[in-house]
């Protein structure tokens, strides 16, 4: 016998699998058509409509079963059912049953054994979906045989003998199907309940999987404010060293220190970039962008480490003018992981970057003489924390994310990567892209080095709240021959102002302390110097804050701004005559990416 819970599984099969409306159109009709004249046909008649009565009872009760299957629970349905359901079915044994009788009153033995075969079959219909519950079955198989067999003498007058045992053997033969199927259901009823835990344990891992995702993005997201914040000072007072010095010895170990920020912040963006590339929106603004400039870039920015680590560093432009659909930042930090890993994994020989027409748009790779990669472990390749062992013993350098970032940039991009490496001759990454339309637009450079920038003339008022990052800025715009003033929070913004600073230009982070909305005050203070120009440096990636000042213009810098890129926009904001009339920037320039 089935458990309560699982009875409850199986109960509505038998309501819903059970057909009597066809049998009711059908039997009576031909028991009706096939009776002898005389007692027979009116006992058949009889039988007809009793068996119509009780199935238009079914046609009724069954609107109310499929209502409550719809609304009531398990354990609720098989209390309303289970002891309808059994004395439904003990009623049609019944009048199953009572159906030889109509052939027991002196018809012919044709009649009588058409009457048993009908019984039999239906009883084998019956089979399919009453064994679901075997009480409910039971309560139909016992009345309707033990009538049956009763009525076997009177049916078979001279026969009967031999046909007694088979009424017997039929039912039990057929008890035994039904508890065999009645195995099938328990087993499916069992397979379904562990599909349906298993279900339900996957989306509760699923969903514990996507909240440590969201929390972990979160976290990084707080964090990256916190830890860019003294490397953005570090850079800003570097670059500010450079501009003051004058001892020509010490001008190397101030590249040093600059570049060495930059590593640091290449590291930091290869760990932020693992979360931000899950959690930032879909409808990245893909654009046109020429591959030239960028390989220049990369070209300026690799050569001193390929110098330092004694490789062969070359770069292969394309034979025309190249231009692709992508986001520059992306396809920059894609580069960049690539060429960080061709670098740092190739001991001796040489590292190519290339680009050459494949197809209708262009491939961009990144060739090297290194390590290469073993079979066994190129199936993990691009999964996040991964590190070959021969990667592994070349250098202790890396944390495995590089190429984690890459897969997940170039999918972004609409791109394809594919790779191929050989172990000891080391590997080529081919990121594909689609052609676009060549444009004029071309985004600004970086640079660190020691060649002085053009003075500046105006006045800068720097929102922030981190005294190194305002000390780094103040050293370095001084230098340039700006004016600056410092404000940690809206308070001292204000009173900035009311001291007579008027500023040419206003710099604000987002995120300030004593929940001051950098954003907001910027805003504030525009409106008390209506002829400067706001500008938002950040380290945020997803805030409310930094999308609306991105969707109502305003020009926004990345942390750590590079001081190439940070003079060309003050010079350009400072140089504009008509800055009173527009203040926000156009959606053009509304980012700087270092």
């Amino acid at each position: 016998m089935s458990e309560p819970s699982t009875r409850s599984e199986l109960l509505p099969l038998i309501g819903q699998r059970a057909s009597v409306e066809i049998a009711a159109l059908v039997i009576p009709l031909v028991v009706i058509v096939s009776a002898p004249a005389g007692t027979s046909s009116l006992l058949a008649w009889c039988w007809a409509a009793l068996y119509g009565v009780a199935a238009l009872g079914v046609v009724i009760a069954r609107r109310r079963f499929r209502s409550d299957l719809a609304t009531l629970d398990g354990a609720a349905f098989e209390a309303r059912w289970a002891q309808p359901l059994e004395r439904t079915a003990l009623l049609f044994g019944t009048i199953w049953g009572l159906l030889p009788w109509t052939g027991a009153a002196g018809a012919s033995v044709e009649f009588a054994l058409f009457l048993y075969l009908v019984l039999a079959g239906t009883t084998a219909s019956t089979v399919t979906f009453a064994a679901a519950d075997l009480r409910v079955f039971a309560r139909y198989l016992l009345p309707a045989w033990t009538l049956a067999s009763l009525a076997v003498p009177f049916a078979f007058p001279t026969l009967w003998m031999a046909v007694l045992p088979l009424c017997g053997l039929y039912p039990w033969l057929v008890w035994r199907h039904a508890r065999s199927s009645h195995g099938f259901f328990l087993q499916q009823s069992t397979l379904q309940r562990q599909s349906l835990a298993l279900a339900q344990a996957h989306k509760e891992a699923r969903d514990l999987a996507a909240a440590a995702s969201r929390e972990k993005s979160l976290f990084l997201a707080t964090a990256s404010h916190d830890l860019r914040q003294p490397l953005y000072a570090l850079t800003l007072t570097a670059q500010a060293a450079l501009q003051r010095n004058r001892d020509a010895s010490l001008a190397p170990l101030l590249v040093d220190i600059a570049q060495a920020a930059g590593h640091v912040n290449e590291l930091l963006n290869s760990l932020l970039d693992v979360s931000a590339l899950d959690s930032r929106r879909a409808d990245l603004a893909l654009q046109p962008m020429a591959l030239t400039p960028l390989l220049s870039e990369l070209h300026e920015r690799f050569q001193p480490e390929a110098q330092a680590r004694g490789l062969a560093w070359r770069i292969r432009g394309p034979e025309a003018p190249a231009w692709v659909v992508a986001e520059p930042m992306l396809l920059r930090r894609a580069l960049s992981n690539l060429l960080h890993n061709a670098l740092r994994y190739t001991p001796r020989g040489g590292v190519l970057l290339a680009v050459r027409r494949r197809g209708e748009g262009w491939a961009i790779e990144v060739w090297d003489t290194g390590v290469g990669v073993a079979a066994p472990q190129r199936e993990g390749l691009f999964a996040e924390f991964h590190r070959g062992d021969n990667a592994a013993q070349v250098t202790g350098e890396g944390q495995g994310l590089g190429l984690s970032v890459v897969r997940d940039c170039v999918r972004r991009l609409g791109g394809t990567i594919d790779w191929h490496s050989t172990p000891g001759r080391g590997s080529c990454f081919r990121i594909a892209l689609p052609e676009a339309k060549a444009t004029s637009t071309s985004a600004p450079r970086s640079r660190v080095d020691d060649t002085p920038f053009d003075a500046l003339r105006g006045q800068v008022l720097i929102i922030d709240d981190d005294l190194g990052v305002t000390r780094g800025l103040q050293h370095l715009l001084g230098e340039w021959g700006l004016t600056c003033r410092i404000a940690a929070d809206g308070a001292q913004a204000h009173a900035a102002l009311s001291d007579g600073f008027t500023p040419d230009v206003v710099m604000s982070d987002l995120r300030l302390r004593h929940d001051d909305g950098g954003y907001r005050l910027m805003l504030a203070i525009l409106d008390r110097a209506p002829h400067a120009r706001g500008v938002v440096v950040t380290g945020e990636w997803d805030l409310p804050d930094l999308h609306r000042a991105e969707a109502e213009g305003y020009l926004v810098l990345r942390k750590p701004v590079q001081p190439g890129p940070l003079h060309t926009v003050l010079r350009s904001l400072l140089a504009d005559e008509h800055r009173a009339l527009s203040r926000p920037m156009t959606p053009l320039s509304r980012a700087v990416e270092t």
